[in-house]
């Protein structure tokens, strides 16, 4: 009997060990009141009557001021100094082709958001614990012509849903699109709330540019990874950075040689934005290395740096670490040697 009391006292001192660090990675929402509801631009845009177009125009700006001229001015360039109030470019959307087109594939693939938005309330819900007097954005969707993915404008965070639509899309492989497989992969729904979510984050913490090194918009993207990180916790990897799972096992693989490669390059604290931008951007692989190897590579190891500073110091929290400025200060302090 006392082994056996032994032995369940030891599992539920593991389980309670796990649970531990489950509750961390899972902090309490269940008392957060909050659901997220998206409103649907593209089927208001839609929906305007050109019959009756300066009065539903007008109803369309009025439910939704921060975006009507954004979306027409800056999303569709509409620089026509007559066409003020974008009545013309109105009529024109609701009778080209090809916009029709657009629409008609997308509601097919997004009749509803249901599961989006119970997606973005969990989000948010953990957002709200983290920065319990920050105001939830307002969300809509619209249609564009496959630019942006998604945005912020003041307190609306906007996607835009044909850069969703699945790779092999055949807009995507038009030859005014023409968008590369290694982009075309990551344009699905399963992407749609990380993308989202990183451009909300971008806004809410944005980068100070005084500094130009590497090394600081390596640790710059590597927040705004860990801010996926607590407010999308069940969330793979892969979907938060937009890798594949081969990139993300090639880069764990690999983390010890890229990181003695940076400090034999001397290149952190380079502030040759040609010499270093193929660590961070986007792109079928790195150049210079084997065409199986990952791209941003910077972008990924920032996020390791910024994990191991994290987990190095567990009082600091999540606002606290958003509004650190200071790079150098989180790469040591991170203790960032990868084996």
């Amino acid at each position: 009997m006392p082994k056996i009391k032994i032995v369940i006292i030891c599992l539920l001192s593991i389980l309670s060990l796990f649970s531990c660090k489950n509750d961390k990675r899972h902090p309490d929402i269940s008392n957060i009141n909050l659901s997220v509801k998206i409103d649907r631009f593209d089927h208001d845009l839609f929906n305007v009557d050109t019959a009756n177009l300066v009065q539903s125009a007008a109803q369309l700006k009025a439910k939704y001021p921060d975006f009507y001229q954004i979306y027409f001015r800056n999303i569709l360039r509409n620089t026509d100094p007559v066409d003020t109030n974008n009545l013309q470019l109105i009529s024109m959307i609701k009778s080209n082709r090809d916009f029709t087109l657009l629409k008609h594939d997308v509601d097919s693939v997004y009749p509803n958001l249901n599961d989006i938005e119970e997606q973005f309330t969990t989000a948010f819900k953990y957002y709200n614990y983290y920065f319990p007097k920050q105001q939830t954005p307002k969300l809509l969707t619209y249609i564009a012509d496959f630019q942006l993915g998604a945005n912020t404008v003041n307190n609306t965070l906007a996607i835009e849903l044909d850069m969703f639509m699945g790779s092999g899309y055949r807009f995507y492989q038009s030859k005014n699109v023409n968008l590369p497989y290694f982009i075309q992969r990551k344009l699905n729904k399963d992407h749609i709330v990380p993308f989202a979510l990183k451009a909300f984050a971008q806004q809410q913490f944005p980068m100070d540019e005084s500094d130009k090194t590497l090394l600081h918009r390596m640790i710059f993207n590597g927040k705004i990874l860990y801010f996926l990180d607590s407010t999308l916790p069940d969330v793979a990897d892969s979907a938060k950075i937009g890798f594949s799972q081969k990139q993300i096992d090639w880069c764990n693989t690999y983390k010890a040689d890229m990181w003695t490669d940076f400090m034999a390059q001397g290149i952190l604290y380079s502030t040759d934005e040609l010499k270093y931008a193929k660590y961070l951007n986007d792109a079928p692989f790195t150049s210079g290395l084997e065409n199986d190897s990952a791209p941003m590579l910077g972008v990924w190891t920032g996020w390791q740096i910024v994990r191991k500073y994290m987990e190095e110091h567990p009082e600091v929290t999540l606002a606290q670490l958003m509004n650190e400025t200071n790079s150098q200060k989180i790469l040591k302090e991170s203790k960032y040697k990868p084996k």
